[in-house]
């Protein structure tokens, strides 16, 4: 299907009044569009052919893309209790295919979690829980084989450098972390007793620090791929029998109280601190370019000056949103399934775009530009991404069918159908 950029694009609401204008007749406007249109394709190279695979599943399975291999995870054929069946399917190298190749099939516990993100060991990792706080189990697959190289009670994270960190809940003591090869599950280093709260800083391929809070209110910072201690100290941002949450954002460790409600930021290297805020209750915070997104509990956003603390600009309409560059893609509810879409200004928060109502915004995969997907009434499933640049959505397909949960891959879109298969496209760009 050619590329065709249409703007925003509205199924289910009405056009809006427009003052008509004296000038050519209607009959005749018509004809000259028409004869514009038939010209341009006349000219156009024949549209490609939209490639696309359906993969078997059962109501109630997953699936994940991990590395070359989709790999479905569901209910046994035979419905056999308290197992599930796990199969990796080889993708095509060009791209084009008429049907994927099962490579593998294999029992797993029932109740997995899918963690792809170690492809690049050549290791799938399965993690499963049987309901108790230290029943996780985490078991690492072969993926060219499915055959299985190691397990271990944990559930895993990966570090920035390529190993995997297991923790395990406990009680009293805390709970153990320990970070393993992913390869072979050999341990690189391990600790019994560390504490209930952590908090980690995220680079560009997993977890590379570890802050740990003792209850004496005693911060850790720890590398998470050897353990070494980078930092020590303590931290006193209110009364001691107040409650302490905490997150990492860069280079800044940001401790939340919510009596009274404050915001205090402290240097991850040094644990110096660094300004104190009054904010009301905040859930979370995200950094947004040279600033940081505060978004609050009851709905609503601040940027705040990263140096300073201080608020830059406040809207109470925003519930999420990312930054691209120098611009923040906001969204808020409009119903239970769709969101609205804006294009902000990210240094003074002015609307510059409304890219339309959406369902399934997903932030850009691999610096890809946000994509995005709707359902349109007897049509079928819209997908596009935005330009936010030209502030508008470029339009990449119109889908055929029904669809369930959708995700977005470089160059690839997988849903899932109501019959439980999935649907892989190969997306036109």
């Amino acid at each position: 299907m050619a590329l065709i950029d249409l703007g925003e694009v509205c199924d289910d609401d009405p056009e809006p009044a427009v003052g008509r204008r004296p000038g050519m007749p209607r009959p005749w406007r018509v004809a000259l569009v028409l004869g514009l249109v038939l010209v341009t394709l006349a000219g156009a190279a024949p549209a490609p052919r939209r490639v696309s695979v359906t993969v078997p599943g059962r109501a109630g399975a997953e699936a994940y893309l991990v590395g070359d291999q989709l790999v479905v995870v569901g209910p046994r054929s035979g419905g056999v209790p308290d197992d599930r069946e796990l199969t990796a399917y080889d993708l095509p190298d060009d791209g084009r295919a008429s049907s994927l190749r099962a490579r593998w099939r294999r029992t797993v516990p029932d109740a997995p979690r899918i963690w792809p993100m170690a492809a690049d060991a050549g290791v799938l990792l399965v993690t499963s829980n049987g309901g108790g706080r230290e029943s996780t189990l985490t078991v690492a697959l072969e993926t060219a084989t499915g055959r299985e190289r190691w397990r271990q009670p944990g559930s895993p994270m990966l570090t920035e450098g390529g190993r995997v960190l297991l923790t395990v809940p406990g009680g009293e003591d805390g709970h153990s972390v320990r970070v393993v090869d992913p390869a072979t599950g050999a341990v690189h280093w391990s600790v019994s007793n560390a504490p209930d709260r952590t908090d980690y800083r995220f680079a560009e391929r997993g977890v590379d620090r570890l802050v740990w809070t003792r209850r004496s209110e005693r911060i850790e910072v720890r590398d998470a791929d050897s353990g070494r201690m980078l930092a020590e100290g303590p931290v006193h941002p209110g009364p001691s029998d107040v409650d302490m949450g905490g997150q990492v954002v860069d280079d800044l460790l940001l401790a939340v109280r919510m009596d009274p409600p404050t915001l205090t930021a402290y240097g991850l290297d040094r644990l110096d601190r660094r300004w104190t805020v009054d904010l009301p209750s905040v859930a979370y915070v995200t950094p947004c370019g040279a600033l940081l997104c505060s978004w609050e509990q009851a709905g609503g956003m601040r940027t705040l000056d990263r140096t300073t603390g201080r608020t830059v600009w406040h809207d109470p309409r925003w519930t999420a949103g990312f930054p691209v560059g120098d611009r923040l893609v906001a969204t808020t509810s409009v119903s239970p399934v769709r969101e609205k879409v804006v294009l902000l200004d990210l240094a003074t928060g002015r609307e510059l775009a409304d890219l339309g109502s959406w369902n399934g915004l997903q932030t850009p995969v691999e610096g890809g530009p946000p994509v995005a997907s709707r359902e349109i009434r007897d049509r079928g499933l819209l997908v596009a991404e935005f330009d936010v640049v030209r502030g508008r959505p470029r339009i990449l397909d119109v889908l055929p069918g029904s669809y369930g949960d959708c995700r977005f891959y470089p160059e690839l879109l997988l849903c899932q159908q109501w019959d439980g298969s999935f649907r892989l496209w190969w997306l036109p760009r």
